[in-house]
């Protein structure tokens, strides 16, 4: 068995490296872009189940119901108001990004920006539905662990995705991740649709959340 070992331990083997991704580059981006995934929902329905409470006041609520201003238009107003907030938090963690991460490659940071700033809006389209169902503002900080906290796991913002189960992973094929760019090398239509599908599909939850909370609105109206 040594003289086996000792002739396989002298041979010499040629290596040659396929892949030119910095993973380790790539890992922090996609650790830092996962957290802040998290942050920023937790951020978004915290702040804006916060400030909404505010209009749930009874004299306010009157006000806003007799005026000539429709639903629709009142609640698209608001919406863009908290979007305007979301952005300045977005931006933020942007920076932040760039001061903690350091040089990211640009296509690899483009991908990750646009990706980001669609699950920002979908984030305040989601705080904006919740603060449409609660009126209780201590129900707040629960509401933030739940979905937050509930989503962050599942989609990678805590563990990497390789780490969970199984069952895990097929709830969280429906949740944005930043996890498909770290295996890209060469950006085409073929290695970047599954990217856009992903993007696509925040894209129709926040259609879905503007729908979702106009109904829930109307009901309120006629009750």
């Amino acid at each position: 068995i040594i003289n086996h070992i000792q002739k396989t331990l002298s041979l010499e083997v040629e290596t040659e490296l396929t892949s030119k991704v910095d993973t380790n580059t790539l890992s922090q981006v996609t650790f830092y872009y996962n957290f802040l995934s998290y942050s920023v929902l937790a951020g978004c329905v915290y702040v804006i189940c916060l400030i909404l409470s505010s209009f749930k006041n009874k004299e306010i609520n009157k006000r806003t119901i007799i005026s000539s201003m429709n639903y629709k238009s009142f609640n698209l107003k608001l919406l863009l108001s908290n979007c305007l907030f979301a952005i300045v938090l977005w931006v933020i963690y942007i920076i932040l990004g760039f001061l903690l991460v350091g040089s990211i490659p640009t296509n690899y940071l483009i991908i990750y920006i646009i990706n980001s700033f669609i699950f920002t809006i979908c984030s305040v389209t989601i705080s904006f539905f919740i603060s449409n169902l609660i009126n209780n503002k201590n129900a707040i900080n629960g509401i933030v662990n739940v979905v937050a906290l509930g989503s962050s796991f599942l989609c990678g913002a805590f563990v990497p995705m390789e780490w969970l189960p199984n069952f895990v992973l097929k709830i969280a094929h429906i949740l944005p991740s930043n996890e498909l760019l770290k295996g890209v090398e060469v950006f085409n239509s073929i290695t970047l649709k599954p990217i856009m599908i992903n993007m696509l599909v925040l894209i129709v939850f926040i259609i879905a959340f503007v729908i979702l909370t106009n109904i829930v609105t109307k009901l309120k109206l006629k009750k």
